[in-house]
C-alpha cells in the first residue's frame, strides 16, 4: 500500500502570494472528486505535461511521503 498523500495549497489568486486553504488527499481521484476536474488533467499538470487552467492555475500541488 502507498504511504503518501497528495497536499494541495489552495490560492486566493493566480500570483500565488495569500494561501486560502490547505488540504490533503489520499489519491488523485480524491482531488478530482472535490474539484470536478479529471484525475489525467491534475496528473498530467503535476507531472508538468500540459499548463495549469481552470482552478489549478490557483493551486500547488505536492506529494508528500510519509515516514514510517
Amino acid at each position: 500500500m502507498k504511504k503518501s498523500r497528495w497536499v494541495v495549497y489552495l490560492f486566493t489568486s493566480e500570483d500565488k502570494t495569500d494561501i486560502l486553504k490547505i488540504m490533503e488527499f489520499r489519491s488523485v481521484k480524491d482531488i478530482e472528486a472535490v474539484f470536478d476536474i479529471p484525475a489525467q488533467t491534475i496528473s498530467n499538470c503535476f507531472h508538468g505535461l500540459i499548463k495549469p487552467r481552470g482552478i489549478l492555475k490557483n493551486c500547488m500541488i505536492f506529494q508528500s511521503i510519509k515516514t514510517l
